[in-house]
């Protein structure tokens, strides 16, 4: 389960009822319908014929950003909607594919299907709060204590031992110690 922060431009009332919500926007500005591409091979020419007179290294740049999100987002993944006005960070996980639809005066709109789980206050994020203020629209979160702080504000079965950490631990050691009584017997 990869856990993702994308970034939203909300008002303070779409903040109010973003958990009703059925899907996120996904940060593909510039790019057409994406579920027709199905390689990395489909992706770089795509960026390619969107941006001809780009320079192979522009390319190459524009395509890993692209791909690296598109192809990484996966069902189950979380996603971390940092709310400024509410100063909360809202919960969701991704439960279907990647969808496209023309918008309003013909804009592109990138989608995924998302069940919304609860919203955390971001002060108790202290310690990683560079994580929502990033200025990239979508980031996969690679620390692995930030990542064990937002999989503990999650529902118990997606982290049914964050609360119980502690006496994994106790097991553990407790079963070091008998090891070592029966060596030194």
């Amino acid at each position: 389960m990869t856990i993702w922060v994308l970034q939203q431009n909300l008002t303070p009332e779409e903040e109010k009822h973003i958990q009703e919500r059925a899907h996120l926007l996904l940060p593909f500005d510039g790019l057409p319908d994406l579920s027709t591409i199905t390689s990395p091979l489909m992706g770089r020419q795509l960026i390619k014929a969107l941006h001809p007179d780009d320079p192979p290294e522009a390319v190459t740049r524009r395509f890993e950003y692209f791909w690296n999100r598109y192809s990484n987002l996966q069902i189950e993944d979380i996603i971390v909607v940092p709310l400024r006005a509410s100063q909360q960070a809202a919960l969701a996980e991704v439960m279907g594919i990647y969808q496209y639809r023309v918008g309003e005066a013909g804009a592109d709109v990138h989608l995924i299907p998302v069940k919304w789980h609860k919203r955390v206050p971001l002060s108790k994020f202290r310690k990683h709060k560079e994580l929502f203020a990033s200025a990239e629209p979508m980031v996969e979160v690679a620390n692995a204590e930030a990542r064990v702080a937002l999989r503990d504000h999650l529902p118990h079965s997606y982290n049914r031992f964050a609360k119980w950490k502690w006496l994994l631990v106790i097991f553990f050691l407790m079963g070091l110690v008998r090891m070592m009584i029966r060596l030194d017997r």
